[in-house]
């Protein structure tokens, strides 16, 4: 994979965030609640877009959002397995920006690797759980929000398909992209949490590679860091499995439509004309623009696009490429300013619209880390349904031990 002219997005240094102090990740933290000792048995923490009862769900909205009256059955579920609801943690507003930085709160600050940004919009729950305040979190994806901080706090997230989970008291401003799923620090308490929230009973999982895992073919020719590139190929080494490249035309333009996708159901949703931020103010002009001509392009792309991924899938059981085209990159003052950076944007989000666009099941997985310290990670997608066996690959991945490893 060729990289970028000299890492230059990657390799910018932090301005001074690295001894900065680390705003909570929660809104607020509350008493954990009773639970039922369980399979859990932990603290847990959800995303500001989920209900639980009590606590306003304000989906990073100035304003707070509504007090939810009842758990969202997600919730339910997780109680009742002894998890200890300690707190709805930080997102960016209405979850437009895989960055992290605009939201309404003191932005809080990746504790893996200090003076970096921890991605988003799931920036509370990643940064929760990679710190240790709690052992599982729950977040949100529409084009990359579990993926995206999972990957730069060294963490294992997993975005399942759309149907994979009740959606009861999940708000969604993005209705056909996005979907909540657990993020944790090891693949046994991931899977362990996915399988509570899915309702199934909570067995040992195994490690699984298949012979041959495929890679589509625009990965081999994006632009993606050094650390990355290596910490990829090595991977398949470690595994032991057969990497093929496989066709899959319309991934090139994935990330566009993806954005264009959203901006068109955000305007369109129960969320248009709430957005405050900059980019959410454009993401909902963008989406008020569109013509049911321009709607129903965008349909006819995604239509594409899902055969093709079927197609690819018929040469092989699982895809595999970098959740992010670059490690985490440094805190600037533009970012702390609430401003964002298209090229950033663009690296972080080059390979995880995919999923949500075909509606399909993805894991991040920690793949080792880069001379700073910043972790790296890699990403396998799924045909619908098998999030197990994403589960099962990771512990594969997570079993060979390269994912601490300077890559």
């Amino acid at each position: 994979m060729p990289v970028l002219a000299a890492d230059w997005i990657a390799e910018r240094e932090p301005v001074g965030e690295e001894n900065a102090p680390n705003p909570s990740p929660l809104i607020e933290e509350i008493a954990p609640r009773d639970a039922p000792a369980g399979v859990l048995d932990g603290d847990v923490v959800i995303k500001d877009q989920i209900d639980v009862a009590g606590l306003r769900t304000g989906v990073g909205m100035a304003d707070g959002g509504e007090v939810a009256t009842c758990d969202a059955t997600v919730v339910a579920r997780i109680v009742a397995a002894g998890g200890r609801i300690t707190g709805k943690t930080k997102m960016t507003e209405l979850g437009v920006d895989g960055i992290g930085a605009l939201m309404h709160y003191p932005m809080p600050r990746n504790p893996v690797s200090p003076g970096y940004i921890a991605g988003g919009s799931s920036t509370g729950t990643a940064v929760a759980v990679a710190s240790g305040f709690a052992r599982y979190g729950v977040g949100g994806d529409g084009l990359g929000s579990i993926r995206i901080p999972s990957a730069f706090c060294g963490l294992v997230g997993l975005k399942p398909s759309q149907t994979a989970l009740p959606r009861d008291g999940v708000r969604s401003p993005v209705r056909t992209l996005a979907q909540i799923g657990p993020m944790a620090r090891t693949v046994e308490d991931c899977a362990r949490l996915w399988q509570v929230m899915a309702g199934e009973p909570v067995t040992p999982l195994t490690a699984w590679a298949p012979p041959v895992v495929g890679i589509p073919a625009f990965v081999a020719t994006t632009k993606v860091a050094r650390s990355i590139g290596h910490a990829f190929k090595r991977m398949f080494t470690a595994l032991g499995v057969e990497s093929r490249e496989v066709p899959l035309p319309g991934f090139e333009n994935a990330t566009f439509l993806g954005g264009l996708t959203g901006a068109h159901e955000l305007a369109s949703g129960p969320y248009a004309g709430r957005g405050t931020t900059a980019p959410g103010k454009v993401s909902l002009a963008l989406g008020r623009s569109f013509t049911a001509e321009h709607i129903a392009i965008l349909e006819a792309q995604r239509a594409a696009l899902r055969d093709a991924t079927a197609r690819a899938f018929g040469q092989t059981p699982i895809l595999a490429m970098p959740t992010t085209a670059i490690p985490a990159p440094a805190i600037t003052p533009q970012l702390l300013t609430g401003r964002t950076s298209l090229p950033v944007l663009r690296a972080l989000g080059a390979f995880t619209p995919l999923a949500n666009l075909v509606d399909l099941p993805a894991i991040a997985v920690p793949s080792g880390v880069d001379d700073r310290g910043r972790p790296l990670s890699i990403m396998f997608v799924a045909p619908q349904g098998g999030e197990t066996s994403l589960l099962r690959i990771a512990h594969a991945v997570e079993a060979t031990g390269l994912g601490a490893m300077l890559a």
